[in-house]
């Protein structure tokens, strides 16, 4: 009987103490789930700074060398068929479908980039483009989906083989913008010299202006440090 009084008068403190150890593990793991969540936060809000900084600048690249940009779109076109071309010949366990999708896809691309750079949203190799991107993203996307393979792999492999060249045409609609003449009517307000000559803000430059006045305008001191 005094084994067991013993026994039953240390259960509430083993409780106690179990209880005070499962306290300290759940505030462990609470702080470390918040900072990885905070931390996971502030990276994408990093990596959206920086991707808004290159896009500035290959903006400001393509609006300058327009003339070279337009080579560099054409190479990346002829890359992309003949990289479809040895995918087909090399690469039986492609999808036929999804292969001749997006080769038909930068054949649009093409006649868009025939009349580079002006841009028509309304002309029918926009339209043309923009149904086969949209037909070509969902096989491929299909594809991966149903055969497994590593995350970078596929990211790789959609970064040259469907993004790269609408990408190259997202960033040149700055230049498209510059060379319609009554935008540069409507957007005269937005001329600023520079080096002596004068040059016009369009198309991704506003957009990126535009934030970077309201940033000014909330913290003046910083842009007056700047």
């Amino acid at each position: 009987r005094g084994k067991l009084a013993r026994r039953h008068a240390s259960l509430p403190r083993t409780l106690a103490c179990l209880a005070h150890f499962a306290a300290v593990e759940f505030a462990m793991g609470l702080v470390f789930t918040g900072l990885v969540y905070v931390s996971g936060y502030l990276f994408l809000i990093f990596v959206a700074i920086c991707l808004a900084c290159g896009l500035y600048y290959l903006a400001e690249l393509a609006e300058e060398y327009n003339a070279l940009t337009r080579r560099l779109l054409s190479c990346a076109i002829a890359a992309v068929l003949i990289v479809h071309i040895l995918l087909l010949a090399l690469e039986p366990h492609l999808p036929y479908v999804a292969l001749a999708a997006g080769f038909a896809n930068h054949i649009a691309y093409l006649w868009l980039h025939q009349s580079y750079p002006l841009l028509r949203i309304a002309s029918p190799a926009f339209l043309t483009s923009l149904s086969l991107f949209g037909v070509s993203h969902y096989l491929w996307g299909t594809h991966f989906l149903a055969h497994y393979h590593q995350l970078a792999h596929v990211l790789c492999f959609f970064l040259f083989n469907v993004w790269l060249v609408p990408f190259g045409f997202f960033i040149s609609l700055s230049v498209n913008e510059a060379r319609l003449p009554n935008t540069q009517a409507g957007l005269a307000d937005e001329v600023y010299s520079e080096g002596g000559g004068v040059k016009q803000k369009s198309g991704l430059l506003s957009a990126f202006s535009f934030v970077r006045e309201k940033r000014d305008d909330m913290m003046p001191s910083m842009a007056k440090k700047v």
